[in-house]
């Protein structure tokens, strides 16, 4: 083998590795514009998955918690949540308004900033409450109308009964059922409205009498309040008819008669017939109790001489009576 090269081969080999070190020149350049492509643009291209947990959008009543759902983040497959920031310093549920939480996730060594945000609506969606001193009116034909005092407060805004709007419909002058309206409208322009019922009578039905067997009381209401009450004592055996009725007449010093009685009565308010109503028991020491399970009347309600004088005053024919 000669070992002694021609100066052409010396020049083919000098030329072979001119162009070695021009291709590893060049491939060291390509392989460093690849790396720099890849650190300015692998986000675009390193698999993340940012997204809100829940709606992008919460709706929050004023006072109060605002729970906070999170994000969640996986880069790769891996959890990255707990990296994420989550500002929500703004959201104030004492305050209306919207507020926005914002949850970053910044990871500088593989050039990812990414953000997410959510929006929080407090809102006030509770009416104000309107207080009423009485839900029900009675007045007689005629009677002047007091218009009953009202309140309202809101659990945003406060007392509101200076913003009380009141209406009615009512014509004392002529029986019927009316009502007075009280509304009022907080800043939310959430509405209240309360009626009050208002019943406008004769006297007579304004008022009613109510006899309870089972506790031996007689009640009588005006205007839906009790203004009189007192023991009774009413049919033995159940003798007394349950149903309602009315005041079919007013008498003074009466002879009731029955078949094997005759009972002189000062005060006679009957209200069936001429079989069942309302007197006095002289003869009676005590009232109340259990005494007309075995000493019971004949069916009529018996009251004291005095309770009989004060109710006898107090009611008119036609009355309604109730037995209960």
């Amino acid at each position: 083998m000669n070992d002694n090269l021609t100066k052409e081969q010396i020049n083919n080999i000098i030329n072979e590795n001119n162009r070695l070190r021009t291709l590893i020149k060049i491939f060291i350049i390509v392989l460093l514009v690849l790396l720099i492509f890849l650190f300015y643009f692998k986000k675009n291209i390193v698999d993340v998955n940012f997204k809100l947990n829940g709606s992008d959008t919460v709706v929050v009543n004023v006072f109060e918690e605002y729970k906070e759902e999170g994000v969640s983040a996986v880069i790769h497959g891996v959890d990255k949540s707990k990296e994420v920031i989550i500002d929500s310093n703004e959201v104030n549920t004492n305050k209306l308004g919207t507020y926005k939480v914002t949850y970053k996730l910044n990871i500088g060594i593989l050039n990812i900033y990414k953000k997410l945000t959510r929006k929080v609506e407090v809102v006030d969606i509770i009416p104000p409450e309107i207080s009423v001193e009485s839900d029900t009116i009675y007045l007689d034909v005629g009677e002047e109308l007091a218009i009953p005092d009202a309140t309202a407060k809101d659990n945003y805004d406060g007392d509101l009964t200076e913003n009380i709007e009141v209406s009615n419909n009512i014509d004392i002058n002529n029986t019927g059922e009316y009502k007075i309206t009280y509304k009022v409208t907080d800043s939310s322009k959430n509405e209240s409205v309360k009626d009050v019922n208002v019943y406008v009578r004769t006297h007579k039905e304004n008022c009613k009498i109510v006899i309870t067997i089972s506790e031996q009381k007689l009640r009588y209401y005006e205007k839906g309040k009790v203004v009189f009450e007192t023991d009774t004592v009413t049919g033995i055996n159940n003798g007394t008819p349950r149903g309602t009725y009315s005041i079919l007449n007013k008498a003074r010093n009466v002879e009731l008669v029955g078949d094997d009685y005759v009972s002189r009565v000062r005060y006679w308010m009957p209200f069936i017939g001429r079989s069942y109503g309302i007197h006095d028991a002289s003869w009676r020491s005590r009232f109340g109790g259990t005494i007309y399970k075995y000493n019971g009347s004949h069916g009529c309600v018996n009251i004291s001489t005095k309770a009989a004088e004060t109710l006898y005053n107090m009611v008119e024919i036609g009355t309604p009576v109730i037995v209960e």
